[in-house]
């Protein structure tokens, strides 16, 4: 026998760990069995008999008709569509930014201006302009 084999205790709880997820009537994945059990995928995938078990709860809720997450339904169109959407998103935070900086400039130039031509009192906050 093997260290991967059925009767190995790292084996049993990565089995117990599948056993727990779908009790939890969680998504059965390979990805979902490594987060669950601590074990690494390979170690999975040298397990047959944990593959199996993944297969077949996964199956069984296909077959059920439990509901996969959104990302694992999603067809390719609907990715390319929110990946698009996510772009322009990205390019407006980035003017946005880009914006800020500059205003940023704007305001710390007027601030030295008026150290320069203001005495500090140190004592006492600066006074708001209207």
């Amino acid at each position: 026998m093997g260290s991967t084999g059925p009767e190995n205790p790292r084996t049993c709880s990565a089995r117990a760990a599948i056993r727990h997820l779908d009790a939890a009537e969680e998504v059965i994945t390979v990805a979902a069995g490594v987060r669950a059990s601590g074990a690494s995928r390979a170690f999975l995938y040298r397990v047959p008999e944990l593959i199996e078990d993944i297969q077949r709860l996964r199956s069984r809720q296909q077959q059920t008709g439990q509901r996969q997450p959104a990302l694992q339904r999603m067809t390719d169109p609907s990715k390319e569509a929110r990946i698009r959407q996510l772009t322009t998103i990205n390019g407006e935070l980035r003017a946005q930014i880009q914006r800020l900086r500059e205003q940023n400039a704007l305001f710390l130039g007027r601030l030295r201006e008026q150290a320069i031509t203001t005495p500090i009192d140190r004592d006492r906050p600066p006074a708001r302009e209207s």
